[in-house]
């Protein structure tokens, strides 16, 4: 497994790392799914045994994962040798009643980081993450002040902030907000390369790169006549006509990278780690097998001229922005 310097922080995390939403199982609000469908929790635990074992040391939960599974179940096996694992959580968003809804007042932060502490069975966090705040959130001050406070009492070590937008990244990095930047990112997803990466590493943030498989349509499997399961948040945002554009463009990153990887989601998370900007990149993984091909994705890396084809011809395509989805 490699390892690279997670911005300023001084921790060394894994180049793949663990994303943790899938563990969290089957989950809604007003009747909308907002997990991956059912889990076997044996199976999770399991899974995240296997990734201690390869090396993966990096792992990225949030409290709303399950609204609270996810969380309970790293604790269960991460607790053990506590120190050599970095755990990143994130708040702010909250079931009320039948919906989501945001919440990053300092009182719902105080409250909320102990709750985590608990079914992370740890008395720090590595790292703290804003799940996706507005701009008008943080230019409050209050999130600052709330996170200044947990590092005096040793809860959190470091702070980051989830993005929706580069231009969100591109103003928090600019006023110094938190220490890293947690942004969607991979070949069909590309607008953060030209301006928030540069920017971002000048600054000495860490960036986590999220959704590198684009919500599994990198791993090739999925065809225009997929149908997601009812408990499956992409049955939110992946409608037949958005799959259809989309696994036409699929179909051309599998062509432009050829023999260069064992699959397609091996070389979209070559991909991925191409960027020198990014820290670590975070693959869901809801069983052993799925966890050990994330992982043989940092012994090699994809050819130059393969990723610079893949940034050529789709670069300027970015699906999530173009069809305005937020995950």
């Amino acid at each position: 497994m490699e390892y690279r310097e997670l911005g300023r922080t001084g921790l060394r995390v894994s180049a793949i790392g663990f994303g943790a939403w899938a563990i969290g199982g089957a989950s809604e609000a007003g009747g909308t799914p907002f997990g991956w469908g059912k889990t076997d929790d044996q199976e999770s635990l399991a899974t995240i045994r296997r990734a201690r074992e390869l090396g993966i040391n990096f792992f990225d939960t949030a409290d709303s994962y399950g609204f609270g599974r996810s969380e309970s179940l790293l604790g269960i096996v991460l607790a053990r040798r506590r120190e050599d694992v970095v755990i990143a959580t994130k708040v702010g968003v909250v079931k009320s009643g039948a919906e989501l809804r945001k919440d990053f007042s300092r009182q719902h932060i105080s409250l909320a980081i102990d709750g985590s502490l608990k079914r992370l069975r740890t008395d720090y966090i590595d790292l703290y993450q804003m799940h996706n705040p507005s701009m008008s959130d943080l230019r409050r001050g209050e999130i600052q002040d709330a996170m200044e406070r947990l590092q005096d009492v040793g809860k959190i070590r470091f702070w980051g902030i989830s993005v929706s937008s580069v231009d969100e990244g591109a103003e928090i990095v600019e006023k110094d907000w938190g220490h890293t930047l947690q942004v969607l990112y991979n070949v069909l997803n590309q607008a953060p390369a030209e301006q928030l990466f540069p920017l971002a590493k000048e600054k000495g943030y860490g960036v986590i790169a999220r959704v590198p498989l684009a919500s599994g349509l990198l791993t090739g499997k999925y065809r225009q006549d997929a149908v997601f399961p009812s408990d499956d948040v992409r049955q939110n945002f992946l409608t037949p006509r958005r799959m259809e554009e989309v696994v036409a463009k699929v179909d051309e990153v599998k062509s432009i990278m050829g023999g260069a990887a064992q699959s397609a989601a091996e070389g979209a998370l070559r991909f991925v780690l191409a960027h020198d900007a990014v820290s670590t990149t975070i693959p869901g993984a809801r069983n052993i097998r799925q966890v050990e091909a994330n992982a043989a994705a940092a012994e090699e890396v994809l050819p130059p001229d393969v990723v610079e084809k893949l940034r050529a011809r789709l670069g300027s395509y970015n699906f999530y922005q173009r069809h305005g989805i937020r995950i």
